[in-house]
């Protein structure tokens, strides 16, 4: 029985990784009659969890099902439009400089020109928004809230611009004539430290202690004495089960990244440090005879055991 119950607690745990709206706690209260077919006198849980927010992402398929990525999906598009577009027979934009406008003529096969190329650049419109339209009518792209996309986000994120309009109109040049032969910008200098970020997800430090269950029968006369004395272990026996669960069980996402950007200025970074912790268990189980006093002594008249 000993081997049955470790097994089905090891099964509960195995479960718990799945994402759900139900806490562990009430996934292991659920599962309790489904998991044992004895009456268990104990449960036992010390947990710790995150089961995060819901988000929205985008989800990309093809016709037969298969699940893109945004850049296959985009790279599909583009390649609908681009095939559409491609088929059109391209009329270049005239230019008026070619023509002598004082000249009716000339003058009329310029209107007749700019008529042909902006057919040509309706054909290009017309044929972009078919192609798209064909393309998102049998690919999908679908919104959908998915949990967990919360997430736990203790990132840090520096963004620096140097050298901005203001700051160059007011840098010094160097001239030769009409010509800007050199600049001279003057970069400002950024000291960011240190930068330290830690993100945590669920973290159990607990301790779950189980003694023994002990049965004694004292028999005594004045000049005799019977002791009896039973010592069970919980869950060591069929009428004396437990489920004992230790769990940190984390179903969110943990962003503990530090970002810099620098564009044009100079910059000092002392030091950068993250930690980015998901589900983290350093609790203890102390089950049995492990757990009570070593030594006892006196149990109802004994000497020892």
């Amino acid at each position: 029985m000993k081997k049955f119950l470790a097994t089905t607690a090891v099964m509960l745990i195995a479960t718990t990784g799945a994402a759900s709206a139900q806490s562990v706690l009430e996934r292991v209260l659920t599962s309790l009659d489904a998991a044992t077919s004895t009456e268990l006198n104990g449960t036992f849980a010390n947990i710790a969890e995150n089961l995060g927010g819901a988000g929205m992402t985008t989800v990309y398929a093809a016709p037969d099902g298969t699940v893109l990525t945004a850049d296959e999906y985009q790279a599909g598009l583009d390649s609908a439009v681009a095939a559409a577009v491609a088929a059109i027979t391209v009329v270049a934009e005239p230019n008026p400089a070619n023509y002598n406008m004082a000249d009716a003529t000339e003058l009329a096969a310029y209107g007749t020109a700019v008529e042909a190329y902006n057919t040509y650049v309706g054909e290009v419109a017309a044929a972009t928004t078919g192609a798209t339209n064909a393309y998102t009518g049998s690919y999908i792209a679908n919104d959908v809230a998915v949990a967990g996309l919360g997430g736990i986000d203790g990132s840090i994120t520096n963004t620096i611009e140097g050298v901005t309009s203001a700051i160059a109109e007011a840098s010094q040049s160097a001239t030769a004539g009409l010509d800007t032969v050199a600049y001279e910008f003057n970069l400002p200098t950024y000291d960011l430290g240190a930068l330290s970020t830690t993100a945590l997800g669920a973290v159990n430090t607990g301790d779950i202690t189980l003694g023994v269950n002990s049965t004694v029968d004292d028999a005594k006369t004045t000049s005799t004495q019977a002791v009896s004395s039973v010592m069970q272990q919980l869950g060591g026996t069929i009428d004396n089960g437990a489920l004992v669960l230790n769990i940190a069980s984390n179903m969110t996402g943990v962003n503990g990244s530090i970002t810099n950007s620098m564009n044009n200025v100079n910059g000092v970074l002392a030091s950068a440090s993250t930690t980015a912790l998901g589900a983290v268990n350093t609790g203890t189980i102390t089950s049995g005879v492990n757990a009570a006093v070593q030594g006892i002594v006196g149990t109802s008249g004994q000497s020892g055991l």
